[in-house]
């Protein structure tokens, strides 16, 4: 019986035991975080306001830039001191939105008896929004100095003491200047499905260069195909050259899609434009296209490339600029105003000449380094049927041969621009005449210089100058293929 009693009493303190670790692990156990930070954010987020922006009938922002109104109509929102110019009528909205419905991220005091130390007391404040609904109601936001944690800064209902914390996120449109709000796409680009326009004019006059670039439109004389590089529009100052489709691009058609970085200075006067370098520009774009004539002032250096360390190099970053139409003085990267920095040689064709060869009609070659030579090839093609047959001075050549030829015809390098005509008692080396069968086509002339180098004219015009050593060996190649030389043993290297 003794015994029966201790078992029992011993089995009543070993639950009791396992109770009471129970009851201490429930009580000891931390609380779950995402719940007390969900209780947290619940208990400190506060909404002040809450309407629709599009009972907004007007906003007038004050800040260090002065003062503005953003009033909005049937159209949309537009700040009535910037008059016609174009506006971002998103970023407008985007305001809107944050002067309607403000949630503030703590209530710092209640009441507050010194609004001083808040930079919240009247006349010292950051900035303000007064905001009129379309009912003839309103209310003025009040922004003062920065919160201590740095994300946030000091704000009260104008018609309130009570002083919270809402993020500068929020608050920021209200301490932008006026310009903010200038829309800085001043060109809509051409969409993919639209044909580039037709530019018959292009002139860009530079102060570092002592000519004007100019292109015109060549699209009656242009070889249209699918494998030429070189574009429909043709550089005719400083020199006559055809143009490589890509790195000309920028150039020819940058108008269109043109962008500024910022807006600096709406409806500037004379002065204003002499501050800036556009009374006198550092660089001219004018261009005929389209019935219409685009203008582009490009003025003093804005700002200047760093290097990796951070130290200013000579490279210009960005440009002022001014596009007549948008009565404003713009920023722009250097990258969008490429006008101002290319040099011509950088945009020009890899091909002096680049004559589809399944269009070509005939090539007369005239040489006159050494003793006097004519080569004529007679080519008959078929662009559909991709045939290609060759004559040379009447008796039948090799194709592949000849393709090989004309790869090194073509391979005439552009080594320098040249801007200066041979002297008059100059002798042309050689004369090369590309007949295309729609009458089109292009001539070379080599004229030696004297100087181990020659004078290339482009259809009649001075253009290049390169080491005679291309036109040696041409004029070996065409010796080598007259005797019947395979393609392989023309030499492609000078």
């Amino acid at each position: 019986m003794k015994a029966k009693t201790k078992s029992l009493m011993f089995m009543g303190v070993f639950i009791l035991c396992m109770a009471l670790v129970a009851l201490i692990l429930v009580l000891t156990q931390p609380k779950i975080e995402e719940d007390d930070s969900s209780t947290q954010t619940q208990s400190t987020t506060i909404e002040l306001l809450s309407y629709e922006r599009d009972n907004i009938s007007s906003m007038t922002v004050s800040n260090q830039y002065g003062e503005y109104t953003i009033t909005q109509n049937a159209k949309g929102f537009s700040v009535n001191e910037l008059g016609s110019l174009k506006q971002n009528s998103t970023v407008m909205g985007a305001a809107g939105n944050c002067a309607t419905k403000i949630t503030a991220q703590a209530l710092v005091e209640k009441n507050a008896e010194s609004l001083e130390k808040y930079g919240l007391e009247e006349g010292s404040e950051t900035a303000s929004c007064e905001v009129v609904m379309k009912d003839g109601t309103g209310y003025t936001l009040i922004f003062g100095s920065d919160a201590p944690d740095g994300s946030s800064v000091y704000m009260r209902m104008s018609d309130s003491t009570d002083v919270y914390t809402v993020l500068k996120s929020s608050a920021s449109y209200f301490y932008n200047a006026k310009e903010s709000y200038v829309s800085l796409i001043i060109k809509e680009s051409i969409s993919s499905e639209s044909t580039a326009p037709t530019i018959d004019f292009l002139t860009i006059t530079r102060k570092d260069l002592d000519y004007d670039i100019i292109f015109e439109d060549d699209t009656k004389n242009y070889a249209t195909d699918e494998v030429s590089m070189a574009s429909s529009q043709v550089m005719i100052s400083p020199v006559y050259a055809y143009l490589d489709i890509t790195n000309s691009n920028d150039i020819l058609y940058g108008i269109w899609g043109l962008t500024a970085t910022e807006a600096i200075k709406p409806f500037p006067t004379e002065e204003e434009l002499a501050e800036y370098g556009l009374d006198d520009p550092f660089c001219t774009v004018r261009m005929d296209a389209e019935l219409q004539v685009y203008t582009l002032l490009i003025g003093d250096v804005a700002g200047y490339s760093l290097d990796e360390n951070g130290n200013e190099t000579t490279e210009p970053a960005y440009f002022y600029g001014y596009y007549e139409g948008t009565d404003c003085i713009f920023v722009f990267s250097a990258d969008e105003v490429k006008w101002a920095t290319f040099q011509p040689i950088d945009i020009l064709s890899s091909l002096m000449t680049s004559n589809y060869i399944y269009k070509l009609d005939y090539i007369d070659i005239q040489l006159h380094n050494g003793e006097d030579i004519d080569y004529y090839f007679d080519v008959t093609g078929n662009v559909d049927e991709g045939e290609l047959s060759v004559m040379l001075d009447g008796s039948p050549a090799s194709t592949e041969d000849f393709k090989i030829l004309y790869q090194f015809l073509l391979k005439c390098p552009i080594d320098a621009l040249c801007l200066e005509d041979p002297s008059p008692d100059a002798k042309l080396l050689a004369y090369i005449d590309f007949r295309r069968e729609d009458g089109g086509g292009d001539t070379l002339e080599f004229y030696d210089d004297g100087t181990n180098r020659v004078t290339i004219k482009l259809n009649g015009y001075t253009s290049f100058s390169q080491p005679k050593s291309y036109l040696d060996t041409l004029c070996s190649n065409l010796e080598l293929f007259k005797e019947g030389a395979s393609g392989d043993q023309l030499q492609m290297i000078w």
